[in-house]
């Protein structure tokens, strides 16, 4: 359990990795509870230092606000657990700088990114493509939906086409949502992958056309 990391690939303020950490809080519990029943205190020996913690939980937000927000929530949300179930404060130092949640665009990323260019009085991407993502068993999230038709005027051209250009295995009529499913989708099938499972909320337009056609490919 203290090896399983979890990402939100749009995390915002944090909500989904928050209900996260609870639920993973929730199965430890279980765990250290099956042990005892098992083996008595002697089978806790040696996991004192074990325990799920805001490190796991990772997340991609472009706002950095909302990252800064996110970090936090966890941190709330960990503390909370701690003085419910222990009593008191963890030892210091309270809170770590993890890292855990970068700020970051997670469909697209260009040279010189986060600054773009102005070319001919338009922002210019150079060299778009896909970014990384950190490393992690399962990704959950709500990513922004923006449909298709919508993708220049919300995004503004330059943007829309250096994505497009970026992601030549989708079609530009998928919406926007598509981009982080995709993503996800190629990383779970990829060879010796650490993903086990994603699970994204969508649309219901996700069974239309152009967006199926994206979940079918991966299906297939």
């Amino acid at each position: 359990l203290c090896n399983t990391r979890i990402l939100d690939p749009a995390c915002g303020t944090g909500n989904f990795l928050y209900v996260s950490l609870e639920l993973m809080k929730r199965l430890e519990g279980e765990v250290l509870e099956a042990l005892t029943d098992l083996g008595g205190q002697e089978a806790l020996r040696g996991l004192q230092s074990h325990t799920v913690d805001p490190h796991q939980f990772l997340g991609l937000e472009v706002n950095t606000r909302a990252a800064a927000i996110a970090g936090l929530v966890l941190w709330v949300g960990h503390l909370q657990w701690h003085i419910r179930t222990k009593g008191g404060l963890p030892q210091e130092p309270i809170l770590q700088a993890f890292h855990n949640i970068e700020v970051k665009d997670a469909v697209l990323t260009w040279d010189g990114y986060p600054v773009t260019k102005i070319v001919d009085g338009k922002e210019a991407y150079p060299n778009p493509r896909v970014p990384d993502w950190p490393q992690a068993e399962f990704i959950v999230g709500n990513p922004p939906f923006i449909g298709s038709k919508f993708m220049r005027a919300r995004l503004g051209d330059s943007y829309a086409e250096a994505l497009w250009a970026s992601n030549k295995d989708m079609n530009e009529s998928a919406d926007f949502v598509m981009y982080w499913w995709n993503h996800a989708a190629l990383l779970l099938t990829r060879k010796d992958t650490p993903v086990r499972r994603f699970g994204l909320v969508t649309t219901n337009s996700v069974t239309q056309s152009f967006q199926r056609r994206v979940v079918e490919r991966h299906l297939n």
